[in-house]
């Protein structure tokens, strides 16, 4: 009999015990801080972009959740930031941590790094290795590549220290993939470019995860790839260049038709709570003010930047307590 009495007695405590879980967890009372790079990534509200002049101590200062940089001061392999610098890049002024994303050209080889051999750009490219495509003609010095060629591969990520292999053990969170979008580029040269460089990145992010387990895959533009669940399967967020201005013409505002389907292909990875970092390259206070605030109205997370990437811009970020979408 008092036994009985005993546990009946307990039962408003649980109860209330019960309600107060409850609460604390629908208001985040319980719930824990973000720590592994896959939670600071889905957490970030702000994201900053430099792969020029990159000075550690002056982007460490940043505010930014998330920091996308060149792993090199300047491209060389003479200035690859060490592995203490990266760690400082990883925690934000006020202490708490953050991800570090290191820049990968994937669709174009660049012959400032460390891979490029000197004669591959002599006599019209005849001692080129067969990879290699052609010149951009708005970026001096990057040339378009054959990507589904094995011997671009082990340079990018399947051989032996490869350019993968040096981010991962610079300490780097992840990579942030560019010029994905290689394959419109390349589709009448390959009928398969689509395929090819969806298999690419599946296969980057499959080495990169054996290396180190949780390492992060955010390509940048490609928005077209992610129509396919495998391709989406295989990243963690996905950064836009130009999505409401500059497709055609340096700050003219876009397409609004095209604004509209590439919102619509973006959202697939937001509706599976992968981050989508925006880019526009604008200088006018009030553009930015509009631009940002629709850009958050869409889920999205916006940065505003000059198109040389050569400094960080501070004072883009969003109110306090105020997160993407909400006004």
């Amino acid at each position: 009999m008092e036994m009985r009495l005993a546990k009946s007695s307990t039962r408003p405590f649980i109860a209330a015990l019960a309600v107060l879980a409850l609460l604390c967890h629908q208001r985040g009372g319980f719930s824990q801080a973000p720590t592994t790079p896959a939670q600071l990534l889905a957490a970030a509200k702000s994201w900053g972009y430099q792969l020029q002049n990159v000075d550690p101590d002056e982007i460490a200062a940043a505010p930014y959740d998330m920091l996308v940089v060149d792993y090199s001061r300047d491209g060389s392999n003479e200035e690859v930031l060490s592995a203490e610098e990266v760690s400082k890049l990883k925690i934000k002024p006020d202490g708490e941590p953050r991800v570090v994303l290191s820049y990968l050209s994937i669709g174009e080889a660049e012959k400032y790094r460390y891979y490029w051999k000197w004669y591959w750009g002599w006599f019209f490219g005849l001692l080129a290795p067969s990879w290699r495509g052609n010149q951009n003609s708005e970026w001096r010095g990057n040339y378009g590549v054959r990507y589904w060629e094995d011997d671009w591969k082990k340079i990018i990520f399947s051989g032996d220290n490869s350019y993968l292999e040096r981010i991962v053990k610079a300490g780097f969170d992840g990579v942030y993939l560019d010029k994905v979008d290689e394959y419109v580029d390349m589709a009448k040269a390959n009928p398969n470019a689509r395929a090819d460089m969806i298999a690419f990145v599946q296969q980057l992010a499959a080495r990169a995860r054996a290396l180190k387990p949780g390492f992060l895959i955010v390509p940048q533009n490609g928005e077209g790839l992610l129509t396919e669940q495998p391709y989406r399967a295989a990243i963690d967020g996905l950064g836009k260049e130009d999505l409401l201005f500059g497709e055609d013409k340096e700050g003219k505002a876009n397409d609004p038709a095209s604004i509209s389907e590439n919102v619509a292909r973006l959202k697939l990875l937001t509706a599976e709570r992968k981050p989508v970092f925006v880019v526009e390259y604008l200088d006018d206070p009030k553009e930015i003010e509009r631009s940002r605030k629709r850009l958050e109205g869409y889920g999205f997370i916006p940065y505003f930047a000059d198109r040389a990437l050569d400094s960080m811009r501070i004072g883009d970020l969003p109110e306090p307590g105020r997160k993407p979408g909400k006004k």
